[in-house]
């Protein structure tokens, strides 16, 4: 939905444009251009005419149907999973229309939530309603991109400006009114009643026997209401009458909606259209309905400020809330054209359009696929100077075996055999194999000094063993003669007990294995501990 969004109002006194740019961050105002319905033509009839002069020639736009061609259901389901919804909507319309389903096409919005199901409004218009209205844009050289319905389409307004709360938008239109019940933002139900300007027209020609211009001028210019908000005449007061006795039974209407009393639920009426320009109909409905109701307010701001300098907000509200529904911020989805009125591709007109970005998009790829080729050969070049390096430590490891084609695997696989070499001969502290340490315990052991080493172990960096002596005075002459070993640490003897088989005593003896910075008894650096073993 990036780029531009076209609103088309088809309303009876006037045609009212509103065109925005989505951006990725934002949507902006493009253009709000109008044209008044030649009198005794019908709204279509003065688009074709002046379809160019409104710079809508074969540009795809978002109209709507007007809201007393359709039929609007509130319904609920158990559910809320829309795939489900979508199924069961065709049976329960089917159910209450005249018509085949055949011969009309129905859509429908989520509304809300209720008691763990969903609330929708599905809306049914008969096919050839949809085909007229199609057929009569196409005639006037505008493409139809969405085709929505009046009503519930104007709570698109809520993404561009901000109307909190529960609130009753009412479109005072020329040849009838448009309803929609706010909540939060969202559209909640809809409907139109057949009342608008065009009877207090009537009722000034009536009564001043005025010509239709000048009763419109009259209507405009000074209202149809005193100072004490009387009617100014008996044919204004019964046309408004009218519209009171129409307005309290749609809302009363919506009480199902709203789960309570209209009158308490609804903080505001906010009037829009150009029969919201009428001097003190807000405050003449508001005393007669018992609400507090007002004129729609844009107030000044980044991206309000265009919309309100351009052009009567009132008058444009409509158009506004159907270009909108072409943006990333539609708060509707309905949209009537379907089966064989669906949009076809057209190819030709997305590669006008793309044709800029198609040339950015090959300029990117030029500078992508360069930068990589450069990063490739640094990479390269890195990779030969590594495998140098790699080939150099084979050599000195390895001297006069051949340079393999892995050398970095190669030298992982040498390293793992070395180890497993070390771990299977022994390799202990200070570089020590398991004989180099019986070697030097059987070294230091004097040879006068009578002991019998009867058990030996070694476990990682520690010596354990049994032994048998007939005194304990040679216990510690052991003990003494093994500490001259510059890789033995700690000894301990432990375990001292009489031997009353043989006589003397039996002991036992630990040593730690103590590390040597300076290398073992082989002179070679140490290596890092591995697992001890039993010799």
């Amino acid at each position: 939905m990036l780029g531009r969004s076209t609103g088309l109002d088809l309303g009876a006194h006037s045609i009212k444009v509103v065109e925005l740019r989505q951006t990725l961050r934002n949507v902006e105002l493009a253009r709000l251009v109008a044209a008044p319905v030649t009198p005794g033509t019908t709204p279509i009839e003065t688009l074709r005419a002046g379809a160019a002069s409104l710079s809508l020639a074969n540009e795809r736009v978002v109209a709507a149907l007007a809201g007393d061609k359709v039929a609007r259901r509130p319904m609920h389901f158990p559910f809320r999973d829309r795939r489900r919804i979508a199924q069961a909507v065709p049976f329960e319309v089917e159910s209450s229309t005249p018509f085949e389903l055949d011969d009309v096409f129905v859509d429908w919005e989520p509304v809300g939530e209720r008691n763990g199901g969903g609330e929708i409004v599905a809306t049914v218009v008969r096919r050839d309603e949809v085909a007229n209205t199609l057929t009569a844009l196409r005639d006037a050289g505008v493409e139809t991109r969405v085709l929505e319905v009046e009503g519930l389409a104007l709570a698109n307004l809520a993404a561009f400006l901000d109307l909190p709360g529960t609130r009753l938008l009412v479109d005072l239109g020329h040849r009838k009114t448009t309803l929609c019940l706010l909540v939060d933002g969202m559209g909640r139900a809809a409907r139109t009643i057949p009342v608008g300007g065009r009877l207090l027209t009537e009722a000034l020609v009536r009564d001043r026997k005025l010509e239709w211009d000048e009763a419109e001028r009259v209507k405009h210019r000074d209202g149809v209401l005193g100072s004490d908000l009387t009617p100014v005449s008996p044919a204004a007061a019964r046309a408004l009458e009218r519209l009171v006795r129409e307005l309290v039974r749609s809302v009363g209407g919506f009480e199902s909606a709203l789960g309570m009393p209209p009158e308490k639920a609804i903080e505001e009426i906010t009037l829009l259209g150009g029969g919201a320009r009428l001097q003190r109909i807000d405050e003449y409905l508001g005393a007669q309905l018992g609400m507090r109701c007002a004129r729609l307010s844009v107030p000044p701001g980044e991206t309000t400020g265009a919309f309100l300098a351009a052009g009567d907000p009132l008058r444009f509200a409509p158009a506004l809330a159907l270009a909108l529904r072409g943006t990333l911020r539609a708060r509707t989805r309905t949209n009537f054209l379907q089966a064989e009125f669906a949009p076809r591709l057209d190819v030709r007109r997305i590669a006008r359009e793309l044709r800029a970005t198609a040339v950015l998009a090959a300029i990117a790829l030029v500078l992508a696929l360069g930068v990589g080729a450069g990063r490739i050969a640094v990479q390269s070049r890195r990779a030969a100077a590594l495998e140098a390096q790699l080939a150099q430590i084979w050599n000195e490891a390895q001297p006069g075996r051949p340079v393999p084609a892995n050398v970095s695997k190669s030298l992982e696989q040498a390293l793992r055999d070395a180890q497993q070499r070390a771990d299977f001969l022994g390799i202990y502290g200070g570089n020590l194999s398991a004989l180099d340490v019986l070697t030097q315990i059987s070294k230091r052991v004097p040879k006068d000094l009578s002991i019998i080493l009867e058990e030996l172990s070694i476990d990682g960096q520690v010596v354990r063993f049994r032994g048998h002596t007939p005194s304990f005075a040679a216990v510690d002459q052991l003990k003494t003669a093994l500490a001259t070993f510059p890789h033995f640490g700690e000894i301990r003897v432990s375990e001292i007990q009489a031997d009353a088989t043989r006589g003397g005593n039996t002991f036992s003896v630990t040593i730690g294995l103590a590390p040597s910075s300076a290398g073992g008894a082989t002179g070679a650096p140490p290596p890092p501990a591995p697992r001890g073993r039993r010799p």
